[in-house]
C-alpha cells in the first residue's frame, strides 16, 4: 500500500507541477477554465475525470500553442542539418530521447520538463518493447508472448518495428551531423545502458499519445501532429463519453495556419450528454480493429463476447497468400492483383452486426478460380474479371461464384482451427503466465485470437447461408 501511495502521490505532485508549468506557458487552468484532473484509475493507469458537472458541449480545457510539442514548437531547438530533415514524429522523439527522466526523477529538460515528467516511464507490456529487447538481446518479460502472436498481428508489428528502427537511423544520423546537439547530453547518454530501449520509449509516447494538429498546408502531410498536454492522460473506450477537439481555422478553410505554431487546442465535453462530477471522459482514437490498437497502442478492447461478435476485423494474408501461392497460376495470379491494386489487404469484417469478407477479397479470390479452371495462363482469360471490377458483369460464372464461395469456408475453417488451438495453448499457460505478471498482455493477446475465431466463424455461417455478399 505504501508503494502505490508514493506513486499516486508522486503523481499529484507532477500533476500539480504541469499546471504550474502551462500557467506559464499562458494556459488558464482555474475552476471555470480547466474542468477535468487527473485521477487514477482502476484497471487503465490515470485518467481524466470530470472535476464538475459538464453540460453538452462543454468547453473542458483549452492550451495554447506553445505548450504543445511538434516539429514547429521545436524547430529552433533542432536547426536544420545534414542530407534529409527530420520529420516529426523523428523531432519529437528525438527531444524525448535526450530529456527522459532518471528512474523516478524528474526531467531536467528546461524546455517542457514538466510535461515530459508526467509521460509514462516505460513500455514494457508493448509488443514493439517485447521485439526490441529481443533483438538487441536483453532480457524481455513478454518476448516470449511474440510466438503467440496471430501471424497477421506479427506481420503489423513488424512494419511498426521498421518504422521505429528507420526513425531512430534518422535521428542517429542527426546526432552525428550536428554533434553540438548530442554533446549537450553526452554524460546523460553514455549513463543509458541501451540507447535503442531508451529511444523506444521516447518513440511509443510519440506513437501512442500524438494527435492530429493542422500545421501544414496539406491536410494529409505527416508532420500535422503534436504532443498536448492534459490530453494524453485521457484513456481510449470506443464507448462511454468522449471529449473532441474543436476545428481550427486551418482545418474549416483547409489552409495552413496563420501562425506557424497555430493557435492551440480546444476540447469540448461530449455534444449528447453530461458527464457528472467525477465521472472519467475518454478520447475515441479512431475507428481500429484490435489488431491495430495492439500493434499501434498496445492495449485491445475487450467487449468481445464468448459467442458472438457485433465489430472486428480478420486479416487472412498469410491463408490467402498460401492459397494462391500454391497452384501453379499463383505467380502469374499475383503479378496481376499487384499490377490492378489488389494484392494483400483482405479481410473478413463484421460491422454492424453483419459478417462478411471484404470486397478485395473476394476480388482475389475470383481471380485465383478463374485460373484453377482454366488450364491456359494468359492474359486475354482475365477479361472476365476486369468486367466485374468495373461494374459490367456480376459475375465471370456461377461455377466461379461457386469456387470462391467454397474456398472462403476453406479460409474461415482454417482460422478458426489455428484460433481455437492457440486459445487453449494459452488458456493451458494462463496459470504460470499471471505467477510471472504477463495475465495482462497475455488476455490481450488471447482477444485477438478469439476476434479471429468469431468473425471467421459469422463469416462461414453466413457464406453458408448463401447471402449474396
Amino acid at each position: 500500500m505504501a508503494s502505490i501511495s508514493n506513486a499516486q502521490s508522486s503523481q499529484n505532485y507532477r500533476w500539480l507541477k504541469l499546471l504550474a508549468w502551462l500557467r506559464t506557458q499562458g494556459m488558464k487552468t482555474g475552476a471555470d477554465d480547466l474542468l477535468v484532473e487527473c485521477k487514477e484509475t482502476p484497471t487503465a493507469g490515470n485518467g481524466l475525470f470530470a472535476r464538475t458537472l459538464c453540460t453538452p458541449s462543454s468547453l473542458l480545457f483549452a492550451v495554447p500553442p506553445q505548450a504543445l510539442m511538434n516539429i514547429r514548437t521545436l524547430k529552433s531547438l533542432y536547426p536544420t542539418s545534414g542530407p534529409t530533415p527530420l520529420t516529426a514524429v523523428q523531432m519529437i522523439s528525438l527531444h524525448l530521447y535526450i530529456n527522459r527522466p532518471h528512474g523516478n526523477e524528474d526531467s531536467l529538460d528546461p524546455h517542457y520538463g514538466p510535461y515530459i515528467s508526467t509521460l509514462p516511464r516505460e513500455f514494457d507490456s508493448h509488443p514493439l518493447t517485447w521485439i526490441v529487447q529481443s533483438k538487441s538481446g536483453m532480457e524481455s518479460g513478454g518476448a516470449p508472448l511474440l510466438g503467440y502472436l496471430p501471424p497477421s498481428v506479427h506481420a503489423s508489428l513488424v512494419k511498426l518495428h521498421d518504422r521505429f528502427y528507420q526513425d531512430w537511423a534518422a535521428v542517429r544520423a542527426y546526432l552525428t551531423a550536428n554533434s553540438y546537439v548530442s554533446s549537450k547530453y553526452d554524460a546523460y547518454l553514455d549513463n543509458i545502458d541501451d540507447s535503442t530501449s531508451n529511444y523506444a520509449w521516447a518513440w511509443l509516447n510519440v506513437n501512442t499519445r500524438c494527435i492530429y494538429y493542422r500545421l501544414k498546408a496539406s491536410r494529409e502531410d505527416s508532420d500535422n501532429l503534436t504532443l498536448c498536454p492534459i490530453l494524453d492522460f485521457a484513456n481510449h473506450t470506443p464507448n462511454g463519453p468522449h471529449m473532441t477537439p474543436v476545428p481550427s481555422e486551418a482545418d474549416i478553410w483547409d489552409t495552413a495556419p496563420v501562425k506557424p505554431i497555430g493557435k492551440g487546442f480546444r476540447f469540448l465535453s461530449p455534444t449528447d450528454v453530461s458527464v457528472q462530477e467525477g465521472n472519467e471522459i475518454f478520447l475515441a482514437y479512431g475507428a481500429h480493429p484490435n489488431r491495430t490498437l495492439f500493434v499501434e497502442y498496445g492495449f485491445v478492447n475487450k467487449s468481445l463476447d464468448e459467442v458472438e461478435i457485433t465489430e472486428g476485423e480478420v486479416d487472412v494474408q498469410d491463408v490467402m497468400e498460401s492459397l494462391i501461392l500454391d497452384h501453379k497460376s499463383g505467380v502469374f495470379v499475383k503479378s496481376i492483383l499487384e499490377d490492378e491494386g489488389y494484392w494483400g489487404d483482405w479481410t473478413l469484417y463484421c460491422s454492424a452486426g453483419s459478417a462478411q469478407p471484404s470486397w478485395r477479397l473476394i476480388t482475389a479470390l475470383r481471380l485465383h478460380h478463374l485460373f484453377v479452371s482454366n488450364n491456359t495462363i494468359h492474359h486475354d482469360a482475365i477479361q472476365p474479371w476486369r468486367d466485374v471490377i468495373a461494374g459490367t458483369r456480376e459475375m465471370i460464372s456461377d461455377g466461379n461464384e461457386l469456387a470462391w464461395r467454397e474456398s472462403l469456408i476453406t479460409i474461415c475453417n482454417t482460422i478458426i482451427a489455428k484460433a481455437q488451438a492457440r486459445l487453449d495453448s494459452l488458456k493451458s499457460d494462463s496459470a504460470s503466465a499471471e505467477e510471472r505478471g504477463h495475465g495482462w498482455m497475455r488476455e490481450n493477446i488471447q482477444t485477438l485470437w478469439r476476434e479471429e475465431l468469431l468473425v471467421a466463424a459469422a463469416v462461414k455461417k453466413r457464406t453458408l447461408s448463401g447471402v449474396n455478399f
